[in-house]
């Protein structure tokens, strides 16, 4: 397998692990959202980044005292913006559902994400054939984001979303979300000098990126956990992290889901080469819509949709599904 198809693989394989990681949030019985989300945190931006870069990079993490602040900053201040994107993307799946709450914000996510990396690091090749095709692949996302949205205003109309959920405030928070989201990789795309560093003292190439992991999620953890231990005091639910089965392993599930997900995506984008920051990021993000969007069908959150949202709705995947193919081409 040559080292551009085993980045498209690893790219989808990222895609439909993070597709799915809150599907567990569903199942959830007796915690309330911020018992999760804190477990959640915990194991995807601190326990499982850590480990992995322990295991894995020779000196972490005194790596990093041979950098000084201004390479360790950005990453981790992008990492604080993706943080409050992740508060902002648990509370519009709830309110839109996950097909239309995944669609939007990993839809805006992948168009910033993977426009600013190409803009600001291949800009001696914008007009070649393999950008071309990158833009177009995102000019096709852009497109199904927008007809996802449609959908679900037409359902919205209809009265067909969930009771009580209000689409205009979701519409906004998933936007929000959507944006900041793209600094997940903005953070792994201007950490290069902490890859250059784990490099140095002796990392595998492939494995190089996990350097940057711990401290952009560092950043990340700052607004979830801020706003999860916000949410346990005002609503006083500490005793309900009493109750552990099985919520509290529903919620380990979600952050295992999370965190391969994104240490496969990096190990992806390394494979892809020189587009692999901006293409790699396309293929997860969208493979991630598709996965969710599949699972949000399966859930029955548009059983009793109505045949144009439906048809809508439908024309927008379609538009994700050639954006990921044209995308992947991109990258030969």
């Amino acid at each position: 397998m040559s080292s551009n198809t085993l980045g498209i693989v690893l790219s989808l394989l990222g895609g439909v692990l993070v597709g799915n990681c809150m599907l567990p949030l569903k199942r959830i019985r007796t915690w309330p959202w911020e018992c999760s989300w804190l477990i959640f945190s915990i194991i995807s931006l601190v326990i499982v980044p850590c480990g992995l870069a322990w295991l894995a990079l020779p000196h972490w993490p005194t790596l990093y005292l041979s950098l000084n602040a201004s390479e360790l900053l950005p990453p981790f201040l992008f990492g604080i913006g993706w943080g409050i994107a992740q508060v902002l993307f648990g509370l519009a799946v709830v309110r839109l559902g996950m097909a239309l709450g995944f669609t939007l914000v990993v839809g805006l996510g992948t168009v910033f994400g993977t426009l600013i990396p190409f803009f600001a690091r291949h800009e001696a090749s914008l007009v070649s054939r393999n950008s071309l095709m990158l833009l177009s692949g995102c000019f096709l996302m852009m497109l199904g984001v927008g007809l996802s949205g449609w959908a679900g205003r037409l359902r919205e109309a209809r009265g067909e979303s969930q009771k009580g959920k209000n689409y205009g405030a979701g519409l906004l928070i998933a936007v929000v979300s959507g944006v900041l989201s793209s600094m997940l990789n903005l953070s792994f795309s201007f950490g290069q000098p902490l890859t250059q560093a784990a490099l140095k003292h002796g990392a595998p190439p492939a494995l190089a990126v996990l350097a940057v992991w711990p401290i952009a999620l560092a950043g990340g953890l700052l607004p979830n956990v801020g706003y999860t231990l916000y949410l346990l005091n005002r609503n006083r639910s500490w005793n309900k992290l009493r109750s552990v089965y099985p919520d509290f392993f529903l919620s380990l599930l979600m952050g295992l889901l999370w965190i391969f997900a994104v240490a496969i995506y990096g190990l992806a984008a390394h494979q892809l080469g020189r587009l692999g920051d901006s293409a790699g990021w396309a293929i997860y993000q969208i493979t991630m819509v598709l996965t969710a969007c599949t699972a949000g069908v399966l859930s029955g959150e548009w059983k009793r949709a109505s045949g144009r949202s439906i048809t809508v709705f439908s024309l927008g995947i379609a538009a994700l599904a050639v954006a990921i193919t044209i995308t992947a081409s991109s990258t030969r």
